[in-house]
Parts: C-alpha cells; structure tokens; sequence
C-alpha cells in the first residue's frame, strides 16, 4: 500500500498543479490545423488568381505587402499555412509534448509571422467600429440598470451621460447623423463580407498559434519562471495596457471642444462623421476602463448590481477569452501601421503621430501580457484553493 501510494503522489501533484504534460488543448491544435490549412488556401488562390488577392488590388495592406508586393506575399502565405499545418498535426498525432521549447518557438514565430504578413489596418477598423458601436449600447444598459439597482452610483452616470449627449449635440451630431453611420457601417459589412472572412481567417489563425505557445512556454521550467514574473508585475503590465487607447480617447473626446485634434476642417465635420469618431472614443475608454479589471475586485467577483449574476465569481474565460482576442486583433493591426501615413493627401498626418495616437505597438503586446498573467494568477489562486 506504500508503494501505491508513493507512485499515485506525483500524479496527484501533477493535477493540483495544473500540469498537463501529454498534449496541447485539442480544440487549440485542431483550430490552429483548421485554419492555418484555410490560410494556405488563400495563398494558393491568390497565386493562382492575383485578382482575388485583396493585398494586390488595394482592399488590403499589410508590412509584408507593401515591402515584397502581393505576389511574394501570397506565396509566404501559403508557405506560413502548410507549416502550420504540418505543426498541428505533430501536435494532434504526437503522444506527447515534450519539446516545449521548439512547440513554442515554431508556434510564437507562426504568430509573429502571420501579423507581419497578412496583418491589416482593416482589422482593427471592422472591429473598432463593431466595439464601440457595443459599448456605447451596454454603456446606455449600464447606466439605466444603475439608476434601479444602485442609484447612487446610477444618478451621477446618468447626469455624466446626460452632459455628454448635450455636449454631443451642440458640437454637431445628430439623429440622422447617427442613423447614417449605422445605414453606412452595415452596408459595409455586406459588402466586405468575403474581406471580413479572410480577416476572420487571419485572427483566429494567429492567436491560436499565439495559445498554443503561450501553452508551451507554460509546460517548460524557464517558461514557469516567466509565468511567475508576469503575476508578480501584473499590475503594471496591466495598467500600461490600459494606457494604450487613452490617446486615441483624448483626440476623439477634444471633438467635443473648439479644437479637435486628428479631425478634418471644421466644414468637414459632418453629423455622421462626428457620431462616429465620438462613438470610437467611447469605445477607446470602454476598453482601459474593461482592461482595468484584471486588477479590479469586479475582475474577480461581479458587481453586486448586476442582475442574477451579482456576487459571483467572475469565470477566468470571461476575461480570459475576449482579452486575448483584443489583443490578436491589436497585435495584427499594429506593423500595417509603421510607416503609414493617414489623413489629407495634401497634409497627412506622419507615420510618428500616428503610431503614438494608435500605440497597437505597445497596447497589443501588454496587453497580451497582461491577459497572460491575469490567466496565470487565477490558475496558481485555482490551486491554492484546491
């Protein structure tokens, strides 16, 4: 019975400790096989039909396409998506992952690579526009169930809101303003729905990559250290990663003044172009106000007044999961962005301003950080408590 005993502890430690050493996540492995076989589709079409390439006939750009053009580009695409293809497959049919070390360097440099490559700035705008259009709808829910539900904290909000729409309206917006950009944002989505879906395609396939070797950075002693370091500096990692949409928030909310920064002439700031740029920077401090919460209480435990889910421990996916897509989505926005000028073709605004109105190039990475570490911390509280 000794001897039982003895040999069932390390596989007991093993449990407690969250160890998994014999394979990847299989949902991970088998969306990264998935889709890195979808992005060797693409550069095969592409290839074969140049018109179809959305990076040669000016729908898209990324870093890789403005320096090798798009014929280069396709062909790395479908060599990127045939590598992860091979690289899933020893992770699905491998018995075990041993090799933590090569799992996560092959995996980081196929994530790395895919945003270099295939990262555009029209990821960043579709899903811009699609979450500050939300926040701006649950920031409206937010306030009203406040009002009922806790109306001390819900009567200012309410006349903080109320000031805001004032302060709106006088500037410009108004309700056909706003009803143009939603008739016009949805028109949009209709007709670039093929681009969406190779957008879709490129964002899935760099983050499951970007899983899987943060996975794999996780099964290795070295990558436990660095697990380790992350928990202990998650605050500032956190806080930096909040910090990246305030420039963007402060120009947009400066529309609201005599003085907008980043905007057209004044003649040009027309209702629906004021909504939106408006309803961008609301969605700009809905996301520091969201990142924050990674070291927040309600990061762990919801709100009391919120209903039926109030006085809840908050499910580690629930931040987990729409922060590491944030943080795809920023990370394969932000090399598109070097050396991009925007704005007047008569006066353009200089790729410098531009990344520092736009930090994807800090904002990004932190906060995949900051996800990371969130991640780790709740694990190691997870088995304090088992």
């Amino acid at each position: 019975m000794q001897s039982t005993s003895s040999a069932a502890e390390p596989r007991s430690r093993a449990v407690v400790e969250g160890e998994r050493p014999h394979r990847f996540p299989r949902a991970i492995a088998s969306t990264a096989l998935v889709t890195s076989s979808a992005v060797a589709g693409l550069g095969l079409a592409w290839l074969v039909e140049p018109d179809l390439n959305p990076f040669g006939n000016g729908e898209m750009a990324s870093l890789a396409s403005r320096v090798l053009g798009p014929t280069t580009t396709a062909g790395v695409a479908l060599g990127l998506g045939l590598a992860g293809v091979l690289l899933a497959v020893i992770l699905l049919v491998g018995r075990r992952a041993d090799r933590a070390g090569v799992v996560a360097s092959g995996a980081g440099a196929l994530a790395v690579t895919l945003s270099i490559t295939l990262g555009s700035f029209d990821v960043i705008a579709f899903a811009g526009y699609l979450f500050g259009a939300a926040a701006v709808a649950a920031g409206l829910v937010t306030v009203a169930v406040l009002i009922v539900r806790a109306p001390r904290l819900g009567l200012p909000l309410l006349g903080g809101l109320a000031a805001l729409v004032a302060a709106s309206v006088w500037v410009g917006v108004t309700a056909e303003g706003v009803m143009e950009f939603v008739v016009g944002f949805a028109g949009a989505l209709a007709a670039d729905a093929l681009k969406l879906a190779v957008i879709g395609v490129i964002v899935t396939a760099m983050l499951a990559w970007a899983v899987i070797a943060v996975a794999a950075v996780g099964r290795a002693p070295g990558g436990r250290r660095f697990e380790a370091w992350l928990v202990r500096h998650r605050r500032l990692l956190t806080i930096l990663a909040a910090a990246g949409p305030l420039p963007y928030a402060i120009a947009r909310a400066s529309w609201l003044t005599p003085s907008p920064l980043f905007a057209p002439t004044g003649e040009d700031l027309a209702p629906a172009m004021l909504a939106t740029g408006l309803m961008l920077g609301a969605g700009a401090v809905a996301a520091s106000v969201l990142t924050l919460g990674l070291i927040l209480p309600w990061g762990m435990r919801f709100p009391k007044w919120m209903p039926r889910i109030g006085g809840r421990p908050v499910p580690a996916a629930t931040a987990v999961v729409p922060g590491a897509v944030a943080a795809a989505v920023l990370c394969v926005s932000a090399s598109p962005l070097l050396g991009l000028e925007v704005g007047d073709p008569g006066d353009p605004v200089s790729p410098l301003l531009v990344n520092l109105m736009l930090p994807f190039w800090l904002w990004g990475p932190m906060l995949a950080l900051a996800v990371w570490a969130y991640a780790a911390w709740r694990q190691r509280r997870a088995r304090e408590l088992a």
